[in-house]
């Protein structure tokens, strides 16, 4: 699965490589190649996400952290898939287990008496990818995470440190609701 899952995303990077270049040609004839070249790319893409879509519909209990995952406002199919594929262990762990195997926890750089800035990195650079996407459409479309990333660049903080902030709530709510097995649901007053 996380083969299939890491195929779709680069044959989607390839697709916005080849159109950049489609967009920046000049050539009548270039661009026509290039338009037939991401047609077929277009159609693998599409036989590449009917697989990954089957492959969890056959699986039972993947199917379920995926339809719980996905309730979550801001996190689409993609990257619900990146979440369940690539971070097997949600709802086994605490929500800093989740975390920092996502790479989203800030590790220490400290040396002796010195104590270093904390910084996020190692854990699983595909999740961590699709979990960026995911933060900046849940700051958009969340109440309560838009709410949080507000506050923090109110206080200062940089836009991404913000959104990385978003991004380890997500993992820690998406850790959180597959341990009890529920789906999303907005906190009312």
């Amino acid at each position: 699965m996380q083969e299939l899952a890491r195929a779709r995303a680069a044959a989607k990077a390839e697709e916005t490589a080849l159109s950049n270049r489609r967009g920046a040609s000049q050539t009548t004839f270039l661009k026509a190649e290039l338009g037939r070249r991401l047609k077929v790319l277009a159609g693998h893409i599409e036989r590449l996400e009917a697989e990954i879509e089957r492959r969890i519909g056959a699986d039972a209990a993947l199917e379920r952290r995926y339809d719980i995952v996905v309730t979550i406002p801001g996190v689409g199919p993609v990257e619900a898939v990146a979440l369940v594929i690539g971070l097997p262990e949600p709802g086994t762990g605490s929500a800093k287990a989740a975390a920092l195997l996502a790479g989203l926890a800030p590790l220490a750089c400290d040396s002796g008496a010195k104590a270093g800035e904390r910084h996020i990195w190692g854990g699983r650079a595909f999740v961590r990818t699709g979990l960026y996407f995911a933060a900046v459409a849940a700051a958009r479309c969340n109440p309560q995470l838009r709410d949080d990333h507000n506050r923090l660049t109110d206080a200062g903080k940089k836009a991404k440190v913000a959104t990385t902030a978003i991004m380890r709530k997500l993992v820690v709510l998406a850790n959180t609701l597959i341990k009890e097995d529920r789906p999303w649901q907005p906190i009312h007053a």
